[in-house]
């Protein structure tokens, strides 16, 4: 009878911890999906720019297909240049995985489908994250190009009146004359059909990301059935 009892009780205590361990699994899953909805929104709303930036390089390449022994560009141009200069950085929210991973929380997680596409999900920004530091370089080096062509001497009233502090005065009107220097201007069009092919590679990246936290989201509600 003792040893019944005893065997009971170790029972009782083994499907509390499991129950307890489910809720948490469980809360953590809810927690998860909450930084899924907000990395795809952040994608989202990062695209357009990129697409952005795209139609700028290629706004830049027709002025100078259009004019190629120009001396003098129009604000116009300059601020299709300067467009190209800026784009948006990602970062995931990573709260909960970050948990998962380094509270042991992963061994919680008794679905091996919802383990390996979690695991999937996170190599995928690893690997975003490994690149964002080459295309933060080569923005660098974009706006290294720029200062060398562009002739400051025609903007410095624009920039002396420049009170709002942005990289772009207002006063760089569209019809705005600016000399130029075209020493560079042949390195530094080919160098912006290097950073509109990783543009467009980066975007593909991350549309890729995007459309696997969509599919995470669909696939931990239907297995924990959550709303």
């Amino acid at each position: 009878m003792l040893f019944l009892a005893v065997f009971c009780g170790f029972l009782a205590e083994y499907k509390l911890e499991h129950t307890i361990e489910h809720q948490r699994e469980k809360q953590y899953m809810q927690s998860f999906i909450y930084d899924l909805a907000n990395d795809t929104a952040n994608l989202n709303a990062g695209f357009p720019l990129k697409d952005q930036r795209i139609k700028a390089i290629d706004s830049v390449f027709l002025f100078y297909e259009m004019n190629p022994a120009v001396i003098k560009i129009p604000g116009k141009v300059y601020r299709h240049m300067h467009r190209t200069l800026w784009d948006r950085h990602y970062r995931r929210n990573s709260t909960t995985i970050d948990q998962l991973k380094n509270a042991g929380g992963m061994r919680l997680i008794q679905k091996r489908i919802i383990a390996d596409s979690i695991a999937a999900y996170d190599l995928q920004w690893q690997r975003a994250e490994f690149s964002r530091e080459l295309y933060s370089t080569n923005l660098e080096k974009g706006k290294g190009f720029v200062e060398k062509i562009i002739i400051a001497n025609d903007l410095l009233p624009a920039f002396r009146n420049n009170s709002t502090g942005n990289g772009l005065p207002s006063e760089i009107t569209d019809s705005l004359t600016i000399s130029i220097s075209p020493a560079s201007l042949n390195e530094y069009l080919n160098f912006l059909n290097l950073l509109k092919t990783t543009t467009i590679q980066d975007k593909r990246g991350y549309q890729a990301i995007e459309q696997s936290a969509e599919r995470l989201i669909t696939l931990i509600k239907k297995e924990y059935r959550l709303k």
